[in-house]
């Protein structure tokens, strides 16, 4: 579990690994959509257009997702509800669900706006859907979400102090904390303290305070040396924006401050508590992992049929099929999602939902003919750069 990577030098702006796995995914399953396109005579442009509006509309529809969701439980309470429903999504809440529907209408609209086949671009972009979701999951390893139950399996994975895992089995009672690892979050409600507080460094704790009084410095010397008033305007611009870091650093570190005087401990003897295996979650499914291995395994087979395919439309389709069956076998392992949507969980749902969609598509599919008629091969406009009758340049 590494939930931040490392924090950029000088900002001590984290850069989280949830995150990153995401837009790894999401450029190289557009790269390998463009590639598809090219070899089956397909508009790659329109790849790259309409994995723009995906990742857009994805991240709006899985967030939104996320908000009804969980509206009850981690929103309806909220002092400002627009902030944590809109602007916490750096916190994490993203559903995979929400993020393909959203991503699926927006980009089949604008196909279908072009006038182009949606079965033919449909079935080209549908394994690097697949691909996506499982660089996606390595990212959800590294945020210690999407987790499983508990069990002794010898491939069981040990999410350390801090993680959502440990969090949910202290709440169950599963496991006990000492006083050191509590710290009060929202609502003066008791929880183990986050661990990315507990690693950060003294840079990044203490970096906006030392910039806060580098940028002082240097105003309180511009204006001793008489500067122009331009030049004093914008240290005093840098001033006040290095003083509104310091206070949402103060913020944001507060209960990490508290609990270091409050026990007299050192950064070292923390990070040693926080570290300590005993204070670790209970063995569980790596949930993320097995998602992994589904949606990797599931876009190699999406791409070979690709390659072969007949008719026009049945990579999508097997897509909409075959992952609503894995996804319902999944739930069954993972914990994190409550049984709230008819005594399935709300993926499960979904994707009984998506598996008669599926049925109805596959009835459509096959009274339609094998190709689209609108999969026209797609000709490349000519190179404005090269001269009529001039060669081309080497």
């Amino acid at each position: 579990m590494q939930p931040t990577l490392f924090h950029i030098p000088g900002l001590g702006l984290p850069i989280k690994g949830y995150g990153l796995m995401m837009m790894i995914g999401f450029l190289t399953g557009i790269y390998l959509a463009a590639r598809r396109a090219s070899r089956v005579k397909a508009n790659p442009d329109l790849i790259l257009n309409g994995g723009f509006l995906a990742l857009i509309f994805g991240v709006l529809g899985a967030r939104i997702f996320f908000v009804i969701h969980h509206w009850e439980k981690n929103f309806a309470t909220q002092e400002n509800i627009f902030q944590a429903a809109i602007l916490g999504i750096t916190k994490g809440g993203l559903e995979f669900y929400g993020g393909l529907i959203g991503a699926m209408g927006a980009v089949m609209l604008y196909l279908y706006l072009k006038g182009v086949s949606v079965r033919l671009y449909a079935d080209i972009i549908s394994p690097s859907v697949m691909w996506g979701l499982a660089i996606t999951r390595l990212g959800c390893f590294l945020n210690g979400c999407c987790w499983g139950g508990v069990c002794d399996h010898a491939w069981a994975v040990r999410f350390p102090h801090g993680s959502p895992a440990q969090y949910q089995q202290w709440e169950d009672r599963k496991i006990t904390l000492p006083a050191e690892l509590l710290i009060q979050g929202n609502e003066r409600r008791w929880q183990p303290l986050p661990a990315d507080l507990a690693e950060i460094s003294p840079e990044v704790e203490h970096g906006p305070r030392l910039a806060q009084e580098k940028a002082q410095e240097a105003l309180d010397k511009a204006v001793a040396g008489g500067a122009n008033e331009k030049e004093i305007a914008g240290l005093r611009r840098k001033v006040e924006l290095a003083r509104k870091r310091v206070d949402m650093n103060a913020k944001a570190y507060t209960a990490l401050r508290t609990t270091k005087q409050w026990y007299g401990l050192t950064p070292t003897e923390l990070g040693d508590l926080t570290t300590s295996k005993r204070f670790a979650a209970l063995p569980v499914h790596p949930a993320q992992v097995y998602a992994f291995v589904n949606a990797m395994l599931l876009s190699i087979l999406l791409a070979i049929v690709c390659r072969y395919r007949k008719r026009h439309g049945v990579v999508f389709l097997l897509m909409v099929s075959i992952y609503p069956i894995s996804r319902i076998i999944l739930e069954t392992v993972r914990i994190d999602n409550a049984l709230d949507t008819g005594g399935l969980t709300i993926s499960q749902g979904v994707s009984v939902g998506m598996l008669v969609a599926a049925a109805l598509g596959w009835i459509w599919l096959f009274r339609q003919p094998l190709r689209s008629p609108k999969a026209i091969p797609f000709i490349p406009p000519p190179d404005p750069s090269v001269a009529d009758g001039a060669p081309a340049p080497a």
